[in-house]
């Protein structure tokens, strides 16, 4: 039976070498070179490399924190791109639908979990903010909406501001204006704890919301197949495109890339990014490449008249709806990709029992 990981042995001081499962020297010049391309942290141990070249899942390893990191093939990560815009673009066809849903556990008296959940989740798909997890607010101090003090927010009349630490120690300031979520926050402010986000169950007992809360809410309650960070993704896809449009046609290519790096810096700030990590993970890489080619914005799918109503689109969302499904028309699947995917399932099924 053909081997299907390679290991790596030694140090950074005394150097790496490639050994096969059986413990036989790699020596293969294509492999050691693939291994080396791959720049696997000289701090990860137990480091496993896929022994062929077209595997799914490149590499495999522990970091200095003990947590399970991959390395994927280029093919495999062009595909959840892929995956991922497709699944935003379906994110925004519904969320008139997910709107109402969040309007109606808001609506409801008792802060249950049902109803803080439904109003981070608006916050999520208005602030930009990230869900954050327990486990870096202990290690690093740093936040997401759901592990958020009451100290990192500051409640005036008319808005709700939240300043903190976020994600790789980076300062986040967030405004909200709308009047139900500022009466929300203020509500919440109230609780006992220092925690901001809290719920109470039938019993009486305060409980802290979660990350996997959050989650489980836009899964298993709000019955749809979305994470936060889609929202994020969303938001971030959708204040460019509208960016752009304000920014008008280029007068050449030297104008449309300024005003792609403008637009790309300006949303960063608001998402906590960078503007490589922006542009790379939370923009819709058609919105940029249309500017650049064609200087093609939104602008031109934007609906005439009244606005819609509250739980409708709302008029740039509609056309930045219109230009993807013009742009970006939902691919049907082959059999070919159908098989790819087996083969594909069946290198993570291998990496779990690893």
């Amino acid at each position: 039976m053909a081997e299907r990981w390679i290991l790596r042995k030694g140090s950074k001081r005394s150097g790496f070498r490639y050994v096969t499962e059986a413990g036989a020297p790699v020596r293969a010049a294509a492999t050691l070179a693939r291994a080396d391309a791959l720049r696997i942290p000289p701090a990860w141990t137990d480091v496993h490399v896929a022994a062929s070249p077209t595997s799914a899942i490149q590499a495999w390893g522990f970091d200095a924190k003990g947590r399970k990191q991959y390395r994927y093939h280029d093919r495999e990560v062009a595909r959840g791109q892929l995956r991922k815009y497709y699944r935003v673009r379906r994110l925004a066809h519904d969320l008139p639908g997910i709107r109402a849903a969040l309007d109606r556990d808001l609506r409801k008296r008792t802060l249950d979990r049902c109803h803080v959940a439904a109003g981070v989740v608006r916050l999520i798909s208005e602030g930009f903010f990230r869900v954050g997890n327990e486990r870096y607010a202990a290690e690093n101090a740093t936040f997401g909406i759901a592990t958020l003090r009451k100290e990192h927010v500051v409640l005036h009349d008319d808005r709700a501001v939240f300043h903190y630490v976020g994600k790789k120690s980076i300062e986040q300031h967030q405004t909200v204006c709308e009047p139900a979520l500022v009466e929300f926050v203020r509500a919440l402010a109230l609780t006992p704890g220092y925690r901001l986000f809290r719920w109470v169950d039938d019993d009486g007992e305060w409980h802290d919301l979660t990350a996997r809360d959050v989650n489980e809410y836009l899964h298993e309650l709000l019955g749809v197949p979305y994470t936060a960070k889609d929202f994020r993704t969303w938001g971030g896809t959708l204040r460019v495109a509208t960016i752009l449009a304000d920014l008008g046609e280029p007068a050449s290519d030297r104008d449309a890339k300024k005003n792609v790096v403008t637009a790309v810096r300006l949303v960063a700030a608001e998402l906590g990014n960078t503007p490589t990590v922006c542009r790379a993970s939370y923009v819709h890489p058609l919105v940029i490449a249309r500017y650049l080619d064609a200087g093609t914005t939104i602008a031109p799918f934007l609906p005439n008249g009244i606005s819609p109503a509250r739980d409708a689109h709302r008029p740039e969302e509609r056309a930045l709806i219109r230009f993807l499904d013009k742009f970006f028309p939902e691919r049907r699947r082959h059999k070919r990709d159908r098989r790819r995917r087996g083969r594909d399932d069946a290198d993570r099924r291998a990496l779990r029992a690893a």
